[in-house]
């Protein structure tokens, strides 16, 4: 083991022992406990490592929920490729969940703490001959321990938030000696692969792809119908919508305030409340508040009248997009950095946004130059839904220029596979 690993292994252990009371006080009510710890040391049940051990598999790390949905296209173009094992790893147990309900026929797992003796069992016990890390995560032992037992690892869909770079740059001894351990690497973007390369991973290694998130967009806008998404929840099909999506905290009172004064204009308007975090959501406490209908998503279809309507399930916000006339993609008015904006283009929507935006920074460039409107603060928030509500017109133009800037921008997930095929098939 070279010098800089033996530094980077007792580091995170010094770290893990330092939080185990914080991680003993998450994970003592959890029913999932045992077996999860388990898989986080590289340990599976009997059943997983028989089925595993007989033949080579395809390994693909995701941490979120979302980048697992940006990756789902390409999860089943290889499993109409590929006849062995694919098996998806993730930090947390809502993405697993979530993830088994929309894929079958592969293996979820808990990715294993990246610690030497580790992950060296979890790559021994997992048998992959490729192993696939979603977006930018560095993880030292496991591209060391690939690379000794020469396993090609891809990094795809490739991308740095300006946080990332800022943090990697600090720790670039590091990123040079990890990046050149990828076998080959796509980016979403020329900037970001530039960044890349200035943190140590090699020219030659890089394709720029663009994003998959485009691929998923406009999948799933396939398969969702507005009419009949309507028609499920009881709502008038000529009925005006407009929705919030992907509010953070700060964001929701000010945008209650917004839609309070839209509605005292438009009284037969309908507006759509999407809280980011429904565990931390103060939606509820403030509409309790005002004089103002609102529903809750899950008590829908109803009798009851209501003006607003706010979802408070998961894996809905799609279905709204999809029936509203145009969209604000929250995260963007407080500095959070944003959320994906590219989902309501697959549904011909006009998209609004505030001017925080970095984590996808690249794909709201793009909406930005095909009509999506930029707004500075609430004030010109509201008076950009009040022209939009006015002018069907305009929205119809805007929402038009928005798909075909989606559809140029399709195509990632085809060139993913290829990298990832060209591996498998050496």
């Amino acid at each position: 083991m070279c010098f800089y690993l033996f530094i980077y292994n007792i580091l995170l252990l010094l770290s893990l022992l330092l939080s185990l009371p914080f991680i003993w006080k998450k994970i003592k009510p959890d029913t999932e406990f045992p077996s999860g710890f388990k898989e986080r040391l590289g340990i599976y049940d009997k059943t997983t490592t028989e089925k595993l051990k007989k033949q080579k598999n395809i390994w693909i790390h995701t941490v979120s929920i979302g980048e697992f949905l940006s990756i789902t296209p390409l999860i089943k173009k290889i499993q109409e490729e590929y006849e062995n094992n694919i098996v998806v790893t993730f930090a947390t147990k809502t993405g697993r969940r979530v993830a088994k309900q929309k894929i079958g026929n592969v293996v979820y797992l808990f990715f294993p703490i990246d610690l030497y003796p580790v992950m060296s069992n979890a790559i021994k016990r997992i048998n992959p001959e490729l192993i696939v890390i979603v977006e930018t995560e560095l993880w030292a032992n496991l591209l060391h321990i690939a690379r000794r037992h020469k396993i090609p690892v891809v990094l795809i869909n490739g991308r740095l938030s300006p946080f990332s770079y800022s943090k990697y740059k600090k720790f670039r001894f590091f990123s040079k000696r990890v990046l050149p351990l990828f076998s080959s690497i796509t980016m979403r973007s020329e900037n970001e692969a530039d960044q890349l390369i200035s943190l140590g991973a090699e020219r030659k290694n890089i394709q720029v792809v663009g994003s998959m998130k485009f691929d998923l967009a406009y999948e799933m806008s396939q398969r969702i119908n507005a009419d009949k998404v309507k028609e499920s929840l009881g709502i008038e099909q000529n009925r005006e919508i407009v929705i919030f999506g992907s509010l953070h905290t700060e964001e929701e009172e000010p945008i209650i305030n917004v839609a309070e004064k839209l509605l005292k204009q438009f009284k037969d308007l309908l507006v759509v409340i999407v809280p980011r975090y429904l565990d931390k959501t103060g939606v509820f406490h403030i509409l309790n508040g005002r004089e103002l209908n609102y529903i809750r998503k899950s008590e829908m279809p109803s009798d009851k009248q209501y003006s607003i309507i706010v979802v408070d399930t998961y894996g809905d916000l799609n279905n709204f997009y999809a029936i509203s006339e145009f969209a604000f993609v929250g995260g963007s008015l407080h500095r959070w950095g944003g959320q994906n904006p590219i989902e309501p283009l697959a549904f011909k929507k006009t998209v609004l946004f505030g001017p925080y935006h970095w984590h996808f920074k690249e794909e709201w460039r793009k909406i930005k130059e095909s009509g999506g409107i930029e707004v500075s603060d609430y004030n010109e928030l509201y008076k950009e839904c009040l022209r939009l509500i006015k002018d069907s017109e305009e929205r119809r133009r805007l929402g038009d220029a928005g798909y075909q800037a989606l559809l140029k921008n399709t195509g990632a997930t085809e060139h993913n596979l290829k990298v990832m095929l060209r591996f498998i098939r050496q």
